[in-house]
């Protein structure tokens, strides 16, 4: 009996969106976990069955011929979307659950202050956080959502405006009592300075902020150092001196006066945050009212 769908077998497919995207029958079976010659094999059996050459045999590789470059576009498609399906399949058996990535610090010191509220509005929806400093790939991670520094440049992803990345000098109460000389930006510099060694993406620190006011730190200035900006706060908490604060994280604690600003000066950068979403992938209901959610609750912190 005929079957609706007369085409090749999938693993067929699967290999030749591989080895044409790599350019490597190699490459492609190293991606695959299979050997080279199943490879070679598969494509000599997927060009007969079509009657077409999709591939010019290089030196170091292979090339799409003009059918091979179509098909690759199609087959990427199809591959795609049902990927995209057995996802949102699985998503059928986990419930409703949102992913959202979102830094270690703003998980900590914003979100989950207030994540009741979105329990309340949305009890249905189960919340996955996953806490990370650097960009990770949305479609590969299966994130729904990401929080994120950038100049607003992202190709692959939707992306909504979140809060702009404004920074200034915070400590503690009894910190700045010991302090009372701070006035200014020069007067900084004859603290203990708390710095964050940030890895993976470029981050407003103690020499950029300073030079906005046109002061130059002092190598001999009293510092300490972290790759965690929970630990930056958590030293500032316990008074062991000054650190930058990023207002959207550390305006609850000035509220609640565990924080204060010794300062009024402030920078605002050039890399906003944002909310983003994979472009390849339709946004959920239960992620859009993540983002909604997310989006009010920054907004009342402005107000």
């Amino acid at each position: 009996m005929a079957t609706r769908f007369q085409q090749p077998a999938i693993n067929n497919l699967i290999a030749f969106e591989a080895a044409a995207r790599t350019g490597s029958f190699t490459k492609a079976a190293d991606e695959l976990s299979i050997s080279q010659p199943a490879v070679s094999h598969a494509m000599r059996n997927l060009e007969a069955e079509l009657g077409v050459k999709l591939f010019e045999r290089r030196h170091k590789g292979v090339e799409t011929t003009e059918a091979g470059q179509y098909l690759l576009e199609q087959v990427g498609l199809g591959l795609t979307l049902i990927d995209q399906a057995i996802r949102e399949v699985r998503t059928l058996n986990q419930g409703r659950q949102v992913t959202l990535a979102v830094s270690t610090a703003t998980a900590t010191w914003w979100l989950l202050p207030r994540i009741a509220r979105f329990k309340q509005l949305h009890p249905d929806v189960d919340l996955r956080c996953i806490t990370t400093d650097i960009d990770l790939d949305l479609d590969r991670e299966r994130i729904d959502l990401a929080i994120t520094l950038g100049t607003g440049e992202f190709p692959r992803n939707l992306r909504w405006h979140f809060v702009d990345e404004e920074v200034f000098p915070v400590c503690s109460p009894a910190y700045l009592k010991r302090e009372p000389a701070l006035r200014d930006p020069q007067s900084i510099t004859r603290t203990t300075l708390l710095h964050l060694e940030e890895r993976y993406r470029p981050r407003l620190d103690w020499p950029g902020w300073l030079a906005r006011f046109g002061v130059t730190l002092a190598r001999a200035t009293k510092q300490f150092s972290f790759n965690d900006y929970s630990i930056v706060l958590q030293a500032a908490l316990e008074g062991q001196g000054v650190a930058l604060g990023w207002r959207h994280i550390v305006a609850p604690l000035i509220e609640q006066g565990l924080l204060v600003r010794p300062l009024k000066e402030s920078v605002t950068t050039d890399q906003p945050m944002y909310i983003i979403a994979s472009r390849a992938g339709r946004s959920r209901p239960d992620a859009m009212h993540l983002r909604d959610w997310l989006m009010a609750e920054v907004r009342a912190d402005q107000k």
